[in-house]
């Protein structure tokens, strides 16, 4: 019975810790958006890749960016497609900061966002949004024009992944045992 306990304690644990940590108002956490903008010095805006289909899957919506938060999250920012680009971020008109310095037109990865993420070449920056209503706005700094990046609030890290596959295990061990538990 304790075993049983523990078992589906720790898949409780583990879902709560992935469970989506906020309700956008126009943003959904754990979803890459992608976003566009023309020349240096202009505001970013929505939607990205010429406006047309992402190749990610999801176009922003217009900005500003409205995002409310139950608690702290991650906000992840990355160029795409040629290197170059470089943003900078506000959040309710305070600056959140600038994306790392790229290197220029030094490689091309399309529109992979892990390739990009991987790569020093590509800008990408990591932003913790306090908790409460966040308003995202930004600025192009690089030096590639018309373009477009992508940014994702509160994506799960790989240790939330393997925390989370525990947590199913357990559950999984829990229902089990019920089910031998039932059947004699």
């Amino acid at each position: 019975m304790i075993r049983k306990i523990l078992c589906a304690g720790a898949a409780l644990a583990a879902l709560g810790a992935i469970s989506a940590p906020a309700q956008a108002d126009n943003i959904k956490t754990g979803i890459w958006y992608a976003f566009g903008f023309t020349t240096t010095g202009t505001a970013l805006f929505g939607p990205g890749y010429a406006a047309g289909t992402s190749p990610n899957g999801v176009l922003a919506p217009s900005a500003p960016w409205t995002i409310t938060l139950s608690k702290p999250t991650t906000m992840v920012v990355t160029d795409v497609e040629e290197s170059g680009d470089q943003f900078t971020l506000y959040d309710n008109g305070v600056l959140l900061g600038t994306t790392s310095t790229p290197v220029p037109y030094a490689q091309n990865v399309g529109e992979c966002i892990s390739c990009a993420l991987a790569s020093s070449n590509f800008s990408h920056g990591y932003f913790t949004l306090p908790a409460g209503v966040n308003v995202i706005t930004g600025t192009f700094d690089g030096v590639v024009g018309n373009g477009d990046g992508d940014f994702a609030i509160g994506v799960p890290e790989p240790a939330t992944w393997a925390l989370m596959l525990i947590g199913f295990g357990g559950l999984g061990m829990a229902l089990r045992s019920r089910r031998r538990t039932a059947l004699a």
